[in-house]
Order: C-alpha cells, then structure tokens, then sequence
C-alpha cells in the first residue's frame, strides 16, 4: 500500500499497537520522541492543512496522532515507518471530523511567510490554498491523498470506507473544481492508476500537479520556520502526557 504505514496495522479501523506498552512514563517527552516529533511535525501539519483547509483542525489532529504515538511510543517507535502511522492516524481524525460537518471551514492559516518565498510564490500559495478550501470536504481529502500521498483510488477508498468509484469521481471532481477556481485548462488526460505529484513529481505539463506540489512546500516551509508554535505543541504533548499520567 503505497500510503499505508510500514510495519503498521492499515485496516478500515484507527490503528492501534498491540497491548503491553513498555514506554516509560516520566515528565518529560522521550529524547528519541522528541527528535521524531521534530523532525515530522511541520510536514505532517502541512498535509493536514492541506487535508482540511484550516489551521486549528490540523494543528488538533497532529496534535492528537502524535500523542496517540507518545502513549505507545515503546512500540509505535519500532516501526519501519512511524511518521506513516502517525500520518494515518491524523487522516481519519480529519475525516471523521469532517464528516461531522454541514460545511467546511474557509482556510484559516495564519501562518508567517517563508524567509526565502517570493511575492508571487506566496501569492500562488494563497490562491490554490483559498481554493481547496472552498472544495467540498471529500473532493479535497481525496485528492490530496492522491496527489500528495500517492494513493491509488482502491486505498482511499478502504481508508475512507468508499467505494473506489466514488473515490475515482471526487478526484475527477476535485480537479476539475479546482483548475476552474485556479483558471487552468481543463484536464487532457484520462485520470489512470499514476500518482499526480507523490514521490514521483509532478507529471510533465500537468499545471495542477505542479500547483499542489509548490503549494505544499510553500506551506511546509512556514510552518517548519514557527519555532514558537513548534514549542508549544511540544509542550502541550508532555502536559498532556503528565495528565494521562496523574490519572492512571
């Protein structure tokens, strides 16, 4: 599965590690936690921006799969690939939470721009940001699954629990909403089994690809350059840890 965690359970259901935890409680965030919650959670915050549209829902449900993670970090850290798990988790908090709604939220990024963005790079990024957050919530997750993450339309649908014509259909949807919002031609090519952007890059002259991908480093860039938020998100994770704690 090619957006499925490594070495981590990837049903219809939230994953969960098995039983018999051995992380160590104390007061403080694990070190190698604490590298890994570093490392990945501007990256992750940018797909969950991406994902909904709105800052304080993707800033909840990254805060709310890392400490999923933290609880069982004895475990969730022997994975191949925990930053997959954490990143699942995260997707179905933002689905489920979606799903819930009448509406979608418009963006609400509040976020600094980039030290080394352009003015027209950050305009670019505004727009297509603006736009995929007027998408109706399920055009949006699926195509970001698939353009981001490059899944195939099967495992969005398993993970969405959709069928996998209806996951084919948002996305044709999605982009035909979204080049019509951004003012780009009309899709030339039939939508195949082929990740848009992915690990693969955009496809050449594939302008939305191209968008979706410069977007998400425009994003990711702010967010890893808020060290202040960083910080307290980290700190929130331990307070929350020492509840957990106090309470057992």
């Amino acid at each position: 599965m090619s957006g499925g965690p490594g070495g981590a359970p990837t049903d219809a259901r939230e994953p969960a590690p098995e039983d018999g935890d051995d992380a160590t409680r104390d007061e403080h965030l694990p070190v190698d936690f604490e590298v890994f919650f570093t490392a990945h959670r501007a990256s992750l915050l940018t797909r969950a921006v991406m994902l909904c549209g709105n800052r304080q829902d993707a800033e909840d449900a990254v805060q709310d799969a890392f400490l999923a993670a933290l609880e069982h970090w004895g475990r969730i850290s022997g994975y191949e690939q925990p930053d997959a798990w954490v990143s699942l988790v995260m997707r179905r908090k933002l689905w489920r939470a979606l799903r819930l709604r009448l509406r979608a939220k418009r963006a609400a990024l509040d976020v600094a721009l980039p030290s080394q963005a352009s003015p027209d790079e950050t305009a670019q990024a505004r727009r297509v940001l603006t736009a995929m957050a007027a998408l109706p919530p399920r055009q949006r997750m699926v195509l970001v699954m698939y353009s981001l993450y490059a899944m195939t339309h099967q495992e969005i649908a398993d993970e969405l629990n959709i069928a996998a014509s209806t996951a084919r259909g948002n996305l044709r949807k999605g982009r035909e909403n979204l080049r019509r919002m951004l003012g780009l031609g009309p899709d030339t090519d039939p939508l195949n089994e082929v990740p848009l952007v992915g690990t693969v890059g955009p496809l050449p002259g594939d302008g939305l690809a191209a968008a979706l991908s410069a977007t998400e480093s425009w994003l990711g860039a702010a967010l890893a350059e808020d060290g202040q938020a960083r910080r307290q998100a980290r700190a929130d994770l331990a307070g929350l840890r020492r509840e957990g704690t106090h309470r057992t």
